[in-house]
């Protein structure tokens, strides 16, 4: 398995959902380290070709992860091939067959989400061979964003000693995260944040909510 950069015990920061041209100018501003494209099939989700722009307007140092669920294996090894993402989150019901077919494809980094009803979730999503879980709210029907959060003590029963992990894997926390509860969401020690919904006004991502998350994590203020 690849080491995984940025153990410092600083919380990576993730803002999903990409949609605009704006909202990259707005992420190269706030620089979190990572930025989400939904390729899945709600409201968030681009094209191809409008990826490709973003990830070329995307600063050098943003991480672009790609959002699936249950989508053609060939279809995202070639996203992740080609430059366009640089890390694969897989929604659905992607298992080991099809996680091990995709890395055949390409080397880059996979992120398994677990909708969390139970601590049993988490732990059997840790056995899979991927390099981070991403720890979301379970909400029939709703694949991300929302805006709703899980109960957070479930990840304790699981979590490793060591800081931000699971199962020897880095996690990262999401569901309902916003500018209010992200302190608190900070103590549960997750290796990462991703936070959606949190950081939009009128449904679209607003500058001042993505400046000031990443602000606010990152202790500038």
């Amino acid at each position: 398995m690849r080491i995984i950069e940025g153990k410092d015990n600083i919380t990576k920061i993730k803002l999903c959902g990409m949609m605009r041209q704006e909202d990259i100018v707005y992420a190269n501003e706030a620089m979190p380290d990572y930025v989400g494209f939904v390729f899945a099939n709600t409201r968030r989700r681009i094209t191809r070709q409008q990826a490709k722009e973003f990830k070329w307007a995307l600063h050098k140092d943003i991480k672009a992860v790609g959002v699936f669920v249950d989508a053609d294996v060939q279809y995202v090894g070639e996203l992740l091939r080609d430059g366009i993402i640089d890390i694969a989150q897989l929604h659905g019901q992607e298992n080991q067959d099809y996680i091990e077919r995709l890395k055949e494809i390409s080397d880059k980094p996979v992120i398994k989400a677990v909708k969390v009803t139970t601590a049993s979730d988490i732990e059997n999503a840790a056995e899979l061979p991927v390099e981070y879980l991403l720890l979301d709210t379970y909400k029939k029907g709703v694949l991300g964003g929302t805006g709703e959060r899980f109960d957070w003590d479930i990840i304790e029963a699981v979590r490793d000693r060591g800081e931000g992990m699971i199962g020897g894997k880095p996690f990262f926390l999401a569901g309902g995260l916003t500018l209010d509860n992200i302190c608190e969401a900070q103590k549960v020690g997750a290796y990462g944040l991703d936070i959606s919904s949190g950081i939009e006004k009128d449904g679209c991502k607003d500058r001042e909510k993505m400046l000031a998350v990443v602000d606010k994590l990152r202790r500038r203020k």
